[in-house]
């Protein structure tokens, strides 16, 4: 294998791949990077097993072959040279790699004992997204998904297709996020309903975020694996096992409080209201005054007490809840809208948030329950 190509190019398309390099494997070889020349493209690939990651970079092939070599060391090391032509080649089994001031040898392991990768192969149906919108749906729902693997199925993003209708959601079984994508056309993919793992989904966001062609979605229908494909690059991920709850029962469809309010201002108001925060208390108490305003409150053993105060439109009577600051915190970041209309149906029972800014789009969380 022999190849010239430029820095950049090179560096950038390590940086995509490298999101799939595990922190740690029982299997040495999937810290290295797969790097093959072929069809006059240079090709770069990882995976966890899990989550696979291929994209190409424009080359100058002189010799095709292929090559595994130490992903962090070859990401560090292209990226901090300055930009420039490189010159790749394969002897045995290493890599030679010269720029107009530096010589540098990788060892490698042999490409035949990488795993097999997956293709986004033309006999797959799928659907085209828009890569922008899609992502910032998937910014919407994914923080809601539980980190705790003790429920996988907790740590998955439930993707439903429906008569051309994408409905997105997350939950930990303690909040729930719920996006719904109308869609221009779902392709030549039938209805379908699947859970990929969250952590997955947001490096897919992130890494077609700003892709200027549609995004594909297909379902592999022998391997239980979503794949994801725009421009140069693909991303495939493994299919969780297992039926999502249905999570809709816990959507409160009456309420006796509703109100609106500024998200910037409550957001502010919880953050000085989490500063007082231990790891025995979380809560931070939401009354809601009928006179137009909101008492965001924290009284702790350790640290004292604190108050603050957020102006809002109110139709109810005056009551008060107690909420995970977390949780709170997480939503506002994450959703950043203007105002924010809130329902409840009781103290005790889940809150129905919606920002008003984001179409088709809602959070619930449930209270906390406070003695005394």
């Amino acid at each position: 294998m022999k190849f010239t190509c430029l820095q950049e190019n090179l560096a950038k398309g390590l940086g995509i791949v490298y999101r799939a390099i595990p922190t740690k494997s029982s299997l040495p070889i999937l810290s290295n990077v797969l790097i093959s020349a072929e069809n006059g493209q240079i090709k770069l690939a990882a995976t966890n097993t899990e989550t696979t990651i291929t994209t190409y970079i424009g080359a100058s092939i002189d010799k095709e072959g292929s090559i595994t070599v130490p992903a962090k060391l070859l990401r560090d090391f292209v990226s901090t040279l300055s930009p420039n032509t490189l010159t790749a080649e394969l002897k045995d089994l290493t890599l030679h790699m010269v720029s107009d001031k530096t010589k540098s040898r990788f060892n490698g392991v042999d490409a035949s004992d990488y795993p097999n990768l997956p293709e986004f192969n033309k006999d797959l149906a799928y659907m085209e997204l828009d890569p922008k919108i899609f992502s910032h749906a998937v910014s919407l729902v994914a923080f809601a998904a539980a980190a705790d693997e003790s429920r996988p199925i907790f740590t998955g993003v439930y993707l439903n297709l429906q008569s051309g209708t994408l409905t997105i959601a997350s939950s930990d079984g303690f909040r729930l996020s719920e996006k719904v994508m109308n869609l221009d056309t779902a392709g030549d993919m039938d209805d379908f309903t699947v859970i990929v793992p969250a952590k997955t989904l947001l490096e897919i966001s992130r890494i077609f975020s700003a892709s200027d062609e549609p995004l594909k979605m297909a379902i592999h229908p022998d391997a239980n694996m979503v794949l994801f494909k725009a421009e140069d690059t693909t991303v495939s991920s493994n299919i969780l096992n297992g039926e999502y709850p249905n999570y809709k029962r816990i959507i409160p469809e009456e309420h006796i409080l509703q109100a609106d309010f500024d998200s910037s201002e409550l957001a502010e108001a919880v953050k000085l209201t989490n500063l007082f925060s231990t790891e025995s208390v979380v809560a931070v108490k939401l009354r809601f005054n009928p006179e137009g305003y909101i008492n965001i409150g924290i009284t702790g053993e350790e640290t004292g007490a604190h108050e603050s105060q957020v102006s809002a439109n109110i139709d109810g009577e005056e009551t008060e809840i107690a909420f995970n600051s977390k949780y709170l915190l997480d939503f506002l970041t994450n959703t950043k809208s203007n105002r924010i209309s809130f329902k409840a149906k009781s103290a005790s029972a889940p809150c129905l948030f919606i920002p008003l800014d984001h179409e088709n789009y809602m959070h619930v969380i449930a209270p906390m329950q406070i003695q005394g």
